[in-house]
């Protein structure tokens, strides 16, 4: 039996980390996260290639663009959960999708599986 996909976690609220991680959880997916700071979620890149991940846009280390642009880099998929609509990363990665997070339980998943195979 294969292994459920690892999705890289990266949000900086505990609240919507264990709403996203357990919408993940009950989805088959493995969790590798919640991580708070774009530095944890770098080293977890590097440390373990994920299948996708699930990107907060306005974690409070730096510029999650440039976790995009190494996921970019590693052709992984991503998706960026956010309720910030005008934000660099989002602007220098159209074709990521959005989620709001307003929306989470309607649409992660959803969204999820059409770009992680």
């Amino acid at each position: 039996m294969a292994a459920n996909p690892k999705i890289l976690l990266v949000e900086d609220d505990p609240a919507i980390a264990g709403i996203i991680a357990e919408l993940l959880e009950e989805a088959d997916y493995e969790v590798d996260g919640p991580h708070a700071s774009l530095a944890d979620g770098m080293a977890a890149v590097a440390a373990d290639f994920p299948a996708g991940a699930v990107l907060d846009v306005r974690v409070g280390d730096g510029d999650v663009g440039l976790l995009a642009d190494d996921l970019d880099r590693y052709d992984i998929p991503y998706l960026f959960c956010t309720g910030a609509f005008a934000h660099p990363a989002l602007d220098a990665h159209p074709g990521a999708p959005l989620v709001p997070k307003w929306a989470l339980s309607r649409q992660l998943i959803d969204a999820l599986r059409q770009i992680v195979h």
